[in-house]
């Protein structure tokens, strides 16, 4: 097995042996995030996210930097994964690239989160300079990627993992979907082999939809370092409810504990 380099923030410690469950945020108005992140901390995950592409006012800086601002006063405690996902990549709503990019940078350069995840599909003349001050401000970067339509084959999937892995970043993250339970298999042994034979960060890797649900729980146990539950609302299809994933997570039933 490759030395992965473990990253812990915040006393969580991301390592692919270890189940870590995300919440993301999903709400429209600041109102409603300000008590989504309420109702979610008290759920006490390991990791949030923050879809600001949810956010209604996503195309104004100045009210993301305050709705941020605002979270951090709730949130503080959790490390926090600050996502502006590309439209063609699952994002909620189209945004001129540009603007996109403006905004990543100015959440980048101010707010400073723990983490940014900046998708593979951003040209790498945009990609860089976003990297380069993720860096300078001491925030870690999550290179994603994201197929809605199908799971490519294992070695295509390895190779793109260890392709991401090798333009710099900390963590990488891989969503396919799949149309058998054979797509299922295929994502979970891509992330073993590429765990056990290439991988020098952490992974996180996930098959979507409701065939696809069991990655999210089985995942760690193939490598993957982090997996999402939907809080009051789920930004992914396939995503369970934080109690019950966290509940089968800690079955002695499906994972015996050593003794």
């Amino acid at each position: 097995m490759k030395n992965k380099v473990a990253i812990t923030v915040k006393g969580r410690v991301i390592d692919g042996k270890t189940s870590n469950i995300c919440v993301p945020l999903v709400a429209a108005s600041l109102q409603d995030l300000l008590t989504e992140a309420k109702f979610v901390a008290q759920l006490q995950p390991d990791f949030i996210e923050w879809r600001v592409d949810y956010f209604d006012a996503v195309e104004d800086i100045s009210q993301v930097l305050t709705a941020y601002a605002a979270l951090q006063e709730i949130i503080a405690d959790f490390p926090l994964i600050v996502t502006c996902r590309d439209y063609t990549e699952g994002g909620f709503r189209p945004l001129d690239t540009k603007v996109r990019l403006a905004i990543l940078h100015s959440l980048l350069q101010t707010a400073q989160p723990d983490f940014i995840d900046l998708e593979y599909s951003i040209d790498s003349k945009k990609l860089q300079p976003l990297k380069t001050t993720a860096k300078q401000y001491g925030v870690r970067v999550i290179l994603s990627t994201h197929n809605f339509k199908m799971t490519p084959p294992s070695d295509v999937m390895v190779t793109t993992l260890t392709k991401m892995q090798a333009v710099g970043c900390d963590l990488v993250k891989m969503a396919v979907m799949p149309n058998s339970r054979q797509d299922v298999l295929n994502l979970l042994a891509a992330t073993l082999r590429f765990t056990e034979k290439y991988a020098q960060i952490p992974c996180i890797t996930m098959a979507m939809s409701e065939l696809g649900a069991i990655s999210r729980i089985v995942g760690f146990y193939f490598g993957s370092a982090i997996t999402f539950a939907a809080g009051p609302k789920a930004s992914a299809p396939g995503q369970l409810p934080f109690s019950q994933l966290k509940a089968l997570l800690q079955s002695d039933v499906l994972f015996p504990r050593k003794t």
